[in-house]
């Protein structure tokens, strides 16, 4: 059974380095989707640039309603024209400008969202590493709750101690167990939001080695970053597109010729004929047009302009908090962990000679796990921080 089980593990869970999850975030479906967004809008491009197609035109003209014959009157015949409209503007040019700015925007915007999806595999790979960490400190704890166990069992045969003081040091011992097993159930969600981030259907590993803890300590960064410059494409996209929308008030102009093949019965042989049409400005739509591009161009300048204030405001929390997450790492480092060691050894060392009772011994122990538990909790809160700053202020996630 023992070597069925090892073979089922072996098959289902694999390992993958951080390199190779960074890189498949990049066929998640949310990439694709916006891949395919900015396909659409080059697309656009070339539709909104175009005049659009030439009309061809074919028309039988003046044929006698009884005869339908084309040799009894002069003005019958067969017509062959063609018609393009024409614009004497650079709108078009400004529409196709705003499309591709706007398939540019979504470009980046693609590419910001690597970017954020790589914090959410970060803040996996900083989750797991938590619970590893909590882990190896409760079976440290149950080792020593083990120990003195025993010790409690020879002071209780010895009539040293009550069977309170058993019970209390075997429920406690359960409390740790429980513990234990709680974390690794909340390390096999851990792998399934990993699973679905990476887009595997076999649950899979990050090979520990290859995690590059280093880029979190890089937080000296200056730069803009993708989703700042995304909406800056935006912006100019509005901007082409209002520029469109004043030249539309000058309307395009649809240019026709004809050529009139007919039977000559006068002499005057085929006609030729020419015909320029423009549209007269009555109806709304380009007044409503010029107003939306105008708010457009409104509402993209505002996104940019409070997106920039959120990253000078998140940028300033997240540094301070960061730094206060180091200045109690340090202390708990430098001292509470080191008192707390210390009190939970001479507290046992007493209880193994009857000098401390099983109270002053689990509350010793207690308060250790705490404080390392606490510890491990602002380590994983400090380089999620810095993740997130990081990100917002564009710089290296993935190596």
């Amino acid at each position: 059974m023992r070597f069925i089980f090892l073979f089922f593990i072996s098959v289902n869970v694999y390992a993958l380095s951080f390199d190779e999850a960074a890189k498949s975030i990049s066929k998640h479906d949310t990439i694709l989707y916006l891949d395919a967004q900015s396909k659409m809008l080059k697309e656009d491009a070339s539709i909104n640039g175009s005049w659009g197609d030439s009309v061809l035109k074919l028309s039988a003209k003046n044929f006698p309603k009884k005869t339908l014959k084309d040799n009894e009157t002069p003005m019958t015949g067969v017509e062959l024209g063609v018609s393009q409209k024409i614009s004497l503007t650079t709108k078009y040019l400004n529409k196709k400008r705003s499309s591709l700015s706007m398939s540019k925007s979504v470009e980046l915007s693609r590419d910001d969202q690597v970017n954020k999806m790589l914090t959410y595999l970060w803040e996996i790979l900083i989750l797991d590493r938590k619970v590893n960490e909590e882990i190896e400190l409760l079976n440290e704890n149950l080792s020593w709750i083990n120990k003195n166990l025993k010790v409690t069992k020879k002071l209780y045969a010895n009539g040293k101690t009550s069977q309170q003081a058993l019970l209390e040091i075997q429920i406690r011992k359960s409390e740790i167990e429980s513990e234990i097993s709680n974390k690794n159930f909340e390390k096999s969600q851990i792998k399934d939001r990993l699973n679905f981030l990476i887009s595997k259907d076999q649950q899979a590993d990050i090979e520990k080695e290859t995690i590059p803890w280093k880029l979190l300590s890089n937080l000296n960064i200056d730069k803009i970053n993708l989703k700042h410059l995304a909406l800056k494409e935006k912006v100019k996209a509005s901007e082409y597109n209002l520029t469109a929308s004043k030249l539309n008030y000058v309307p395009d102009l649809t240019f026709s010729v004809g050529y009139t093949k007919r039977s000559n019965i006068d002499g005057r042989g085929d006609f030729v004929g020419a015909q320029i049409q423009i549209p007269l400005p009555t109806s709304s739509v380009k007044y409503s047009t010029h107003s939306k591009a105008i708010q457009q161009k409104y509402m993209s300048l505002k996104e940019l302009t409070l997106y920039e204030k959120e990253k000078l405001r998140d940028t300033s929390i997240l540094q301070k908090e960061i730094r206060k997450l180091k200045e109690e790492l340090k202390i708990l480092k430098d001292k509470t962990i080191s008192f707390a060691r210390n009190s939970r050894a001479i507290t046992a060392k007493s209880y193994g000679i009857g000098n401390a009772n099983y109270i002053e011994l689990l509350q010793s122990e207690f308060k250790l796990q705490n404080i390392l538990k606490h510890k491990i909790m602002l380590e994983a809160q400090r380089d999620i921080k810095a993740v997130s700053l990081i990100y917002i202020l564009g710089g290296k996630l993935h190596e």
